[in-house]
């Protein structure tokens, strides 16, 4: 074969139509490289079924039954190789976190608020385990949230992402224990090149103030 051949030439022609999302490339890249999901999950700072469902999703798109196939396929596409970069690994200073009512989280950008990424300080801020936010499908985020401050939140999150602006927010969250807390959270979208929101990262604090009636939006 030619070595001046054209990616059209190179390319299935099913692969060349193939569109990924940011996310989707990455993972492949590291499948073609031989890492695991384990691995995959700690490089990209997601969990382990995310890297499931990001497997799942390639199998598909790719029309292939296997893990090897989604390999050649990578190197088709040029891809094997391609390191993710190193803003998606876990946020870093965990142990000053765990001792403060601070957590730092990455999440999807759904109603539930499905996290691939909590800080230890979810702890103190919550009482609930990092692993039962991340790992546990029956536990969401949202449902921490005030049910009367569910929709504010929504709406102030959406409102910054369409704008590409950093967002702020307090609402009451209701802790293992029963407690209720006002927090405050200070986030921002992850976007990909052509602007595609891949998930959301940021803070929550506990606001040690008068609590507030209901959620309320700040401008950034």
């Amino acid at each position: 074969m030619q070595a001046g051949l054209s990616r059209a030439a190179r390319v299935p022609r099913y692969l060349d139509a193939v569109s990924l999302t940011e996310r989707e490339a990455q993972t492949l890249s590291l499948i073609a490289d031989g890492h695991s999901n384990r691995v995959i999950a700690d490089r990209l700072g997601i969990s382990d079924a995310t890297v499931k469902t990001y497997v799942s999703h390639l199998l598909l798109k790719l029309e292939v039954h296997s893990r090897l196939e989604l390999v050649s396929a990578a190197h088709q596409l040029g891809l094997a190789g391609h390191h993710p970069r190193d803003a998606f690994s876990p946020p870093p200073l965990d142990t000053l976190m765990q001792a403060l009512p601070v957590m730092l989280y990455r999440c999807h950008n759904n109603r539930l608020w499905s996290m691939e990424y909590v800080s230890p300080g979810c702890l103190n801020l919550t009482g609930y385990q990092p692993e039962h936010l991340v790992a546990d499908q029956r536990l969401a985020y949202n449902s921490l949230i005030h049910p009367d401050d569910r929709e504010l939140v929504w709406r102030a999150v959406q409102s910054g992402l369409r704008r590409h602006l950093p967002i702020s927010v307090a609402y009451r969250v209701r802790c293992l224990d029963g407690q209720e807390k006002t927090v405050q959270e200070h986030a921002c979208g992850v976007y990909s090149a052509s602007g595609e929101v891949l998930g959301i990262e940021g803070l929550i604090v506990e606001k040690l103030l008068q609590p507030v009636a209901s959620a309320q939006a700040f401008p950034a």
